[in-house]
């Protein structure tokens, strides 16, 4: 971040020094186009120091009052470049069409010609080393500002094509082609000050979501993935995942899973510094009674006899249990024979660590419901 910071600090030294010359030798030769180059060049310094000041506030650490960081202050930043860019071509825009209906000439002078062409090599030098900084650095602030000198680059050598077209007779031709460069200048800006305002507004990066897509798709025990939000800078993300997770599953698992979906998103996207994980439970949909031949309710896993019920429909069946005498292996029978008729959830009384074990492999709840009861009725209001 300091290598950002110094090329902040060159940037204003150097746009300075820029309109110094480029305002002085417009006025001499009595050049719109130059002299809006040169206003263009001061209204830089703003712009590089806004950066400086953006680069400066998102370095620091998240606190109480902004828990997420101070990363956006970059944005601004670059929100602030945008617009002076915009501002930037509307008043060169402003400057060329009153030369033009004002008629005025302006003189074809060696000086002026070369401070322009310096000012167009040292805005493009500036520009490239703006933009690899910025890069990287991952400051998108950065990068708008070596945009802007792009722009720079693009006005200085209008300026230059003006004097030539001067030269050769055309005297309109300073300010037509300071009013065409105003706005390619306008669009630039315009590019800038929306990708601030995508961040701003915490526009999802589809990319990034697709990344963070398949790494959630890719752990064991997220049943589906719901929803995917990005926020952030370029160097500075935040990732918010929700997530589906078998019904049944212990806290235990989830927490396992929400520290390996944070672990194996911030090591395939470096550029990600917090993972927000939220965990949805699938809601049962079919509910297991155990009843005895009577059709009261036992509690008990190992019973006759189940009574299904579609907790949506309200659908109801009977069901014989083939392995309520087994001897062996009864859990895990139960809960395979369960399974296969959809159930997601079953009501029972109490339940052994084994068979809570096969249950919950199979993504099926275990509900405990009082032991008094014995109606069906009873015993749905309680699970509801």
């Amino acid at each position: 971040m300091d290598e950002a910071l110094r090329a902040g600090k060159v940037s204003a030294i150097a746009n300075v020094i820029l309109t110094v010359f480029k305002v002085a030798a417009g006025i001499f030769a009595n050049s719109t186009a130059l002299i809006a180059d040169g206003i263009h060049s001061l209204v830089d310094v703003l712009g590089s120091i806004l950066v400086w000041l953006g680069i400066k506030v998102a370095e620091r650490p998240a606190d109480a009052s902004h828990p997420y960081g101070h990363f956006k202050a970059e944005s601004l930043a670059e929100m602030a470049v945008g617009l002076i860019i915009i501002l930037s071509s509307l008043l060169i825009l402003y400057e060329s069409v009153s030369s033009l209906v004002n008629e005025s000439i302006p003189h074809f002078e060696s000086y002026a010609v070369a401070v322009a062409l310096f000012s167009a090599i040292a805005n493009e030098l500036l520009a490239r080393y703006k933009i690899r900084v910025g890069v990287k650095t991952r400051s998108t602030s950065l990068i708008a500002e070596g945009k802007h000198s792009r722009v720079d680059v693009l006005s200085s050598m209008a300026v230059v094509v003006g004097f030539i077209l001067v030269y050769l007779g055309y005297w309109w031709a300073d300010s037509v082609v300071a009013i065409a460069i105003s706005v390619v200048i306008l669009q630039i800006g315009g590019s800038v000050l929306k990708n601030s305002i995508d961040v701003l507004m915490d526009r999802v990066d589809e990319e990034l979501a697709l990344k963070v897509k398949s790494v959630l798709e890719k752990i064991d025990g997220v049943k589906s993935v719901d929803f995917i939000g990005t926020r952030g800078t370029m160097k500075s993300k935040i990732v918010e995942v929700h997530f589906t997770v078998d019904v049944g599953m212990d806290a235990e698992t989830v927490d396992v899973i929400q520290k390996e979906i944070a672990e194996e998103i911030k090591e395939r996207i470096p550029e990600v510094v917090n993972v927000v994980c939220v965990v949805n439970i699938t809601k049962p949909k079919v509910l297991a009674v155990p009843v005895d031949l009577n059709g009261q309710y036992t509690g008990e896993l190992d019973s006759p006899r189940f009574v299904i019920v579609d907790l949506e429909s309200g659908e109801r069946k009977v069901v014989e249990n083939p392995h309520h005498r087994a001897e062996k292996k009864k859990g895990y029978l139960i809960s395979e024979f369960l399974e296969k008729h959809g159930v997601s959830m079953v009501a029972v009384k109490k339940v052994g660590e084994g068979a809570r074990a096969h249950l919950r492999s199979r993504g099926i709840l275990v509900k405990i419901v009082n032991s008094g009861l014995r109606n069906i009725e009873d015993v749905l209001k309680a699970v509801s």
